[in-house]
């Protein structure tokens, strides 16, 4: 049920609203640092920038600032087509005015607003929105889909193989690399579902300088086909590990050369957090399937391996929009209807006839119906979930030719989605 809170409203934030925008920001995620810390690191360019608008929410009686949000535009990859997307960062709410279901306000209006650009023409369609929860259970109420999964290993050096490209790797020079490394990414991006389309705004973060932070390239005749961003740490008082922040292999040669340039580290570094998505096949590579430094079982004689990350979330918003935009795989034609339950748009009916590797919108309804909520739509959109397994668990309704499910299922298959940029 949609929430009506009067007496608040939300607009977009202006260079005047800095301080009040950092101190929310402050109070929610770093309370023991200063408010001049944090205007410093987040907002030293100020509250807007291209591809980011801050949103205020004003309490209309006292003037009083009482939450804050970003909105980013996005472009992320699916099957090799750009989706345009919106963001959601920072969502923060001032200390005293928390349980009273200020977040969930924000969040309604914000998808109303995506909702009613491309249907009033005040905008582009938002085919969907993602977001980082700080709860998952709060953002599924309101819609959103668990997508994003991400396997961290954590494994000593000399498990790793040392494979001779390691040679071709070097270290970041900014000023012979920087146009390259764009380039590369890129060209890896397109081919990896989730993956944004970066605009300046996400490389500015991500190539940041930080204490511990190095960025290295892999190399051949002069061309980068590789890179990976790493972060050391300490555990103690010696030994050093190595966080991969991101890497990026556009072939075989370039994967097994940072790899081998990982395993290089073993005099230096106890342990390798090897960051990644869950179809990577580093760990069959390794010579140790086990955890670095520990002994103690997992599951009866079983060791520790690694770590499962429950990450980002998804939402469809104009339905006709991101069936337009999905390609999906070819197969003889089929047509389905989707009776879709939405908490806060509205539940919806839409029609799509599957032909020539995409989908089309159509307005006749057909006897087979899938009946979901917008969660788990979103969920067989992106591949994380088989329509077949939704059914099996009773998530999902389906009447008709169960045949058709299956078509359905082999239109939509693809690997989910996974993203190295957080915000």
């Amino acid at each position: 049920m949609v929430i009506d809170l009067p007496g608040i409203t939300l607009r977009p934030a202006q260079d005047a609203d800095l301080n009040q925008v950092v101190s929310l920001e402050r109070l929610c995620f770093a309370p023991t640092q200063s408010d001049a810390d944090i205007q410093q690191a987040w907002f030293s360019q100020g509250l807007n920038r291209p591809g980011r608008q801050q949103m205020l929410a004003l309490d209309a009686a006292s003037g009083e600032a009482i939450g804050t949000y970003a909105q980013l535009d996005l472009q992320i990859f699916l099957e090799g087509q750009d989706l345009p997307a919106k963001g959601i960062a920072g969502l923060a709410v001032a200390p005293h005015r928390r349980g009273q279901r200020v977040a969930r306000f924000l969040i309604e209006q914000s998808l109303k607003a995506f909702q009613a650009a491309g249907q009033q023409g005040n905008g582009s369609p938002v085919p969907l929105v993602m977001l980082y929860p700080f709860r998952h259970a709060f953002y599924r109420r309101l819609g959103w889909a668990w997508v994003g999964r991400v396997h961290q290993y954590a494994v000593a050096p000399e498990s790793i193989p040392a494979y001779p490209e390691r040679h071709n790797v070097v270290p970041y020079q900014a000023e012979t690399h920087e146009q390259a490394l764009y380039d590369t990414y890129l060209r890896s991006a397109s081919r990896h579902n989730g993956w944004l389309r970066r605009q300046v705004l996400q490389w500015e973060m991500r190539l940041r300088p930080e204490p511990g932070k190095v960025i290295y390239c892999y190399e051949e005749a002069g061309k980068l086909l590789g890179y990976v961003i790493l972060q050391f740490g300490q555990t103690g008082d010696r030994c050093t590990t190595v966080s991969i922040l991101e890497w990026v292999a556009v072939n075989v040669d370039a994967y097994r050369g940072i790899l081998g340039f990982l395993s290089s580290l073993r005099d230096q570094v106890s342990t390798i957090f090897w960051n990644t998505y869950p179809e990577d096949p580093f760990p069959h590579l390794l010579e140790e399937q086990r955890q670095a430094h520990t002994h103690a079982p997992l599951f009866s004689i079983v060791p520790p391996f690694g770590q499962i990350g429950g990450g980002f979330m998804w939402r469809l918003v104009d339905l006709a929009a991101a069936f337009r935009l999905r390609p999906v795989h070819a197969g003889p034609p089929f047509i389905l209807t989707f009776q879709v339950r939405d908490p806060i748009l509205g539940n919806q009916t839409i029609t799509a006839n599957f032909t020539a590797g995409r989908m089309h919108p159509v307005s006749q309804p057909v006897p087979a119906v899938v009946t979901t909520s917008i969660e788990h739509l979103t969920e067989m959109f992106c591949g994380m979930r088989r329509p077949t397994e939704l059914l099996w668990t009773r998530e999902i309704e389906f009447e008709g030719d169960r045949a058709l499910l299956q078509r359905l299922e082999a239109a939509w298959q693809c690997i989910p989605p996974f993203c190295w940029d957080v915000f």
